[in-house]
C-alpha cells in the first residue's frame, strides 16, 4: 500500500479523546475510499503519520472496530469488512467546483417541488414532518386561549422587530443554550428563509462571494440567486462537516464575504459538527473578516442526550449571525423564525420593515406561550427521539430495497437521508420513473449550483408520512432500478 498521509492536523483533545480523533480521520481519509476486504494502514504507519504512540493507534482502530467499520485478522492486519461497503459507509464527497459562480437553481427547485403538489403520491421530497409528529394539539389549545383576546391578538401590527413577549421568551430559551442576548437583539422573521435573506443582505452586495457547504439546502441557493451573489462550494463531509482546510485555502486566495453553514442536523447530510470544528470555523472567519451565518433550524431536534452549543454560543469575536425557525419543531404554517445579527439589529429591523412590516401577531404569541409554558421544550425531546427511530428504520429499508453499493448517510439530527446511488444509476431518470409509480423524492441536482455534481445522489424525507407509507415509497423506488 502507498504511504498514507493525513490531510488535516489533529485538534488538541478538548472534547474528544485522541484515539477518537484519529479514528475519525482514518474513516474520512481512508475507509470511505477503500474497497471491501481491502487492507488498511498498519499500526506503525498510522502512529508515524499522526505522530502518536502505537497504543493510541491501536485504540483508534478499536474505536472503528466497535462501530463495525473495521475488522482485524490475526497476524495479518486491519481490513475493511465486505459488509461495510453496503451498510456502514456514508456517501462520498465529490470534488467541488473550485470557482465561485452565480446560482441558477430556482426554476429547477420550483419544478421539482410542484410535482409533489400536482399529483396524488407518496411525497418523500419536501422536508416537512407529518402532522402526527408535531405538537399541534397543544398549539391549537394555546391559540384558542389567544383568540379570547381578539383586540390584542388581531387588532393591529406587531412591532417590526417582533412581539416583545416572544422576544423575551426566545431570549430566555437561547440563554439555556449558552447565548446571552437582550430580547431587543432578536429580530422575529417570517421563517428561517427571511432571516437568512436579511443576514446575507447585511454583509454582501451583488457580485460578492459566499462560501457554502456542498451539498447544501436549496433554499440557501435560491437566496444567493435572488440577491445576485456568487456561490463558492466547499466540500462537506457527512460526518464532520465543512472542509476547513479547503475553506482556508479559498479564503487566502479570494475575498469571501460570508460563509453560510448548517452545523447541526445539516440538510441534506444530517451531521452535527464537533465543537473543535465549530471553534476552528469561527476562528477562520474572524481572521479573514468573513461573516459567518448559521442555520440552527434543527438544533433542538438533535438526537444527542446532551445539550449542543451553536456557533453563536461559541463566538467570542462577534462574527456569527444566527438564523432559526420553529417550522420543523412546532408547525411549518406558523412561519415564525428569528435572526440574531452579529452586529446592528436596527439595520436588520429596517430591512424587515421594508420587506413585509412584521410577522403575524397570533403566530408570534402562539410560539411565545409554547416557550413560556415549557410545552415546546418537552415536545422537541419527544420529536427528536421519534425522528431518530424513523430515520434509522428508513435507512435500513433503503439499504434493503436499493441496489447493492448504495451509500446512505447516518444522521445525528433532523429527519432526512442523503443517498448515493451506485453506478450507473442516476437520480433524475430514477425520479421520473418513481413519479410514474406514485412516489417522489428530491434529486441531488437541486442541492448544488454545479450541474451534475450530485447527479447520483438523492434526498429522502423519513418523516413525511406514516411509516407504512414511507416503506411503500421506498419499495416503489426500489422497483425502479
Amino acid at each position: 500500500m502507498s504511504e498514507y498521509k493525513p490531510t488535516q492536523a489533529l485538534n488538541s483533545p478538548q472534547e474528544e479523546p485522541l484515539y477518537q480523533q484519529v479514528g475519525q480521520k482514518l474513516y474520512q481519509q481512508v475507509i470511505q475510499h477503500a474497497n471491501p476486504d481491502q487492507k488498511l494502514p498498519s499500526l506503525r504507519l498510522v502512529a508515524k503519520q499522526f505522530n502518536i504512540s502505537l497504543s493510541s493507534a491501536q485504540s483508534a482502530y478499536q474505536y472503528l472496530i466497535d462501530q463495525g467499520l473495521v475488522m482485524v485478522r490475526p497476524r495479518s492486519g486491519y481490513y475493511l469488512p465486505e459488509t461495510v461497503s453496503h451498510g456502514q459507509l456514508q456517501p462520498q464527497i465529490p470534488a467541488a467546483n473550485p470557482a465561485a459562480e452565480r446560482v441558477k437553481v430556482s426554476n429547477l427547485v420550483i419544478r421539482m417541488l410542484s410535482m409533489g403538489r400536482e399529483h396524488p403520491l407518496i411525497n418523500l421530497g419536501t422536508a416537512v414532518p407529518e402532522p402526527a409528529l408535531l405538537p399541534l394539539d397543544a398549539l391549537a389549545k394555546i391559540q384558542r386561549q389567544i383568540s379570547r383576546k381578539p383586540q390584542w391578538a388581531y387588532g393591529g401590527y406587531s412591532p417590526s422587530g417582533g412581539e416583545p413577549l416572544l422576544q423575551q421568551a426566545l431570549a430566555q430559551h437561547l440563554y439555556q443554550q449558552g447565548i446571552q442576548c437582550l430580547p431587543e437583539d432578536l429580530l422575529i422573521t417570517n421563517g428561517c428563509t427571511e432571516a437568512l435573506r436579511i443576514a446575507l443582505s447585511e454583509c454582501t452586495r451583488p457580485g460578492d462571494v459566499v462560501a457554502i457547504e456542498s451539498p447544501t439546502y436549496f433554499t440557501i441557493l435560491q437566496q444567493l440567486e435572488s440577491l445576485g451573489l456568487k456561490a463558492l462550494e466547499i466540500p462537506t463531509s457527512p460526518e464532520t462537516g465543512i472542509d476547513l482546510n479547503h475553506l482556508a485555502t479559498m479564503m487566502s486566495a479570494i475575498t469571501v464575504n460570508a460563509c453560510v453553514v448548517n452545523p447541526v442536523g445539516h440538510n441534506p447530510l444530517g451531521f452535527v459538527m464537533q465543537e473543535t470544528q465549530k471553534n476552528a470555523l469561527i476562528d477562520l472567519c474572524y481572521r479573514h473578516g468573513t461573516r459567518l451565518i448559521e442555520d440552527v433550524i434543527c438544533l433542538d431536534l438533535a438526537y444527542a442526550d446532551r445539550p449542543l452549543r451553536s456557533l453563536r454560543a461559541l463566538d467570542n469575536y462577534g462574527v456569527v449571525s444566527q438564523c432559526g425557525s420553529f417550522s420543523k419543531s412546532l408547525s411549518p404554517s406558523l412561519r415564525v423564525g428569528w435572526l440574531l445579527p452579529a452586529e446592528d439589529t436596527a439595520s436588520a429591523t429596517a430591512r424587515k420593515f421594508q420587506n413585509n412590516v412584521s410577522v403575524s401577531t397570533p403566530c408570534q404569541l402562539s410560539v411565545a406561550y409554547m416557550l413560556e409554558q415549557g410545552v415546546y421544550q418537552r415536545s422537541v425531546r419527544k420529536i427528536a427521539s421519534q425522528h431518530k427511530l424513523r430515520v434509522h428504520q428508513t435507512r435500513e429499508w433503503v439499504l434493503r430495497y436499493f441496489p447493492s453499493g448504495t451509500r446512505v448517510s447516518l444522521p445525528e439530527a433532523g429527519f432526512v437521508l442523503w443517498v448515493e446511488l451506485p453506478e450507473p444509476f442516476m437520480a433524475m431518470p430514477l425520479h421520473q420513473k418513481a413519479l410514474g409509480k406514485g412516489v417522489m423524492f428530491l434529486p441531488g441536482d437541486v442541492f448544488s449550483p454545479t450541474s451534475d455534481l450530485y447527479s447520483r445522489y438523492l434526498r429522502i424525507n423519513c418523516c413525511a408520512c406514516p411509516e407504512e407509507e414511507v416503506l411503500e415509497g421506498i419499495k416503489r423506488i426500489g422497483r425502479c432500478f
